[in-house]
């Protein structure tokens, strides 16, 4: 078993490793075709970097592959820097090197980049969401997926049985609201936990708990499944301990009750662990219409692309769990190759994320090179060329560090 994982963790290493490269020559890419637009002379559009291992050369821009395949570039002729090795010799007029060309057309050329990346994400989560109709594992939908062999899911069949309701299977559109744990300590029944009620030997006032909640929303899994995970532990070294759920029925596309809450059966626990003894899972949230899920996929792309500032703001409180090295990518990788909508979602998601990232107004990042651009708008000058090397270079050594960090601990983790 564990040479297999292996395996499939070295095939998912080279699958994110060539996952991220096309992510990165896209965006490259992006920055190429507003260059020809603007008529910029670009030597080269490079993927990848290092030794060059083949070369396609055009008539102006030659295409090369190189040797490690972390990135990629554009070549565009400048005064501030050397032509490419064998290309000396060529004339370039001033108009067509980017120290000469207006700078609101080199705004669009560096945001022609994240732009790509926007666009990449945009295609699959929309694409993905429309012709599937769901997004699956979603942990801020309502209801779950049961395992119609645990506590959760025959707990609920069995009372609807009990209310001669022709039922065999426990879908999603099933809502656990709250539940309650009682275990035997010298031979009495003791309530371990209740969120139903506040005195469970009060009938009376708990009936009443429980009709005050019939008209309010439903229950997201996020906050179901945290709720058994923060209190199953009171159940250690307890013993005969038995769960009981408070659940309803929901319309499975809007949540709004289809009748009142109900109260499963009591059902004994056996090897209390949170995920396998309860059987229950994140749900899919179900998309009424094509429109819906399309919608629902420019949503997904926001989110997605603002959970990277989340993570890159955590850095400074250090914090570095949700960023991911191509090692992390890989582990993360594995774990999807099985499913090619999960897959593609993944890539989608690292794209949105390259989006906002090229954003950050870091050096060397696209977001810094915008602002300086704009501040020589305003200055209507260079900012000298010292000061912009200085900062570059102070720039790239710290995301160096900050990469090497990360993957250490993708290793270690």
């Amino acid at each position: 078993m564990n040479e297999v994982s292996g395996g499939m963790v070295v095939l998912a290493f080279f699958i994110g490793i060539i996952v991220m490269l096309l992510l990165i020559t896209i965006h490259e890419l992006g920055h190429l075709i507003v260059a020809k637009i603007a008529k910029a002379y670009v030597y080269e559009f490079s993927i990848g970097f290092g030794p060059r291992l083949f070369v396609i050369k055009g008539k102006e821009t030659w295409i090369s592959v190189r040797a490690f395949p972390l990135g990629g570039y554009c070549s565009i002729a400048s005064d501030k820097a050397d032509p490419p090795k064998d290309r000396e010799d060529e004339e370039v007029p001033d108009e067509r090197k980017l120290d000469y060309i207006a700078r609101w057309k080199k705004m669009f050329f560096i945001l022609a980049g994240p732009a790509m990346n926007l666009f990449v994400a945009l295609l699959l989560f929309t694409t993905i969401f429309a012709s599937v109709g769901v997004k699956k594992n979603d942990m801020t939908y309502f209801g779950a997926i049961y395992d119609q062999n645990k506590v959760a899911a025959t707990s609920i069949l069995k009372k609807e049985k009990d209310n001669n309701i022709d039922v065999n299977y426990i879908g999603q559109e099933y809502i656990i609201w709250g539940w309650k744990m009682i275990a035997k300590e010298d031979d009495k029944e003791v309530v371990l936990f209740d969120n139903i009620c506040n005195e469970p030997n009060n009938l009376k006032e708990c009936d009443a708990k429980i009709n005050e909640v019939n008209n309010q929303k439903a229950v997201s899994y996020k906050k179901t499944v945290y709720n058994f995970i923060d209190n199953l532990s009171r159940s250690k070294d307890k013993e005969e301990v038995q769960i009981q759920f408070l659940y309803k029925k929901v319309d499975p596309y809007t949540g709004i009750a289809l009748d009142a809450y109900k109260k499963g059966e009591l059902t004994t626990l056996t090897d209390i662990e949170p995920a396998s003894s309860i059987g229950i899972s994140a749900p899919n949230r179900i998309y009424k219409s094509t429109a819906q899920a399309y919608g629902a996929g420019w949503g997904e792309t926001f989110k997605a692309s603002i959970s990277i500032l989340e993570a890159f703001g955590n850095i400074f409180t250090g914090k570095f769990s949700n960023l991911v090295g191509p090692v992390g990518v890989a582990k993360q990788t594995a774990t999807l190759l099985s499913s090619p909508e999960q897959f593609f979602i993944y890539v989608a998601t690292i794209s949105a994320n390259l989006f906002i990232l090229n954003l950050i107004f870091i050096p060397p990042l696209d977001g810094y090179r915008l602002l300086e651009n704009f501040i020589e708008m305003i200055l209507r000058k260079e900012l000298p060329t010292k000061y912009k090397v200085v900062v570059n270079a102070t720039g790239a050594i710290l995301f160096l560090l900050l990469f090497i960090m990360i993957t250490i601990k993708d290793f270690i983790v």
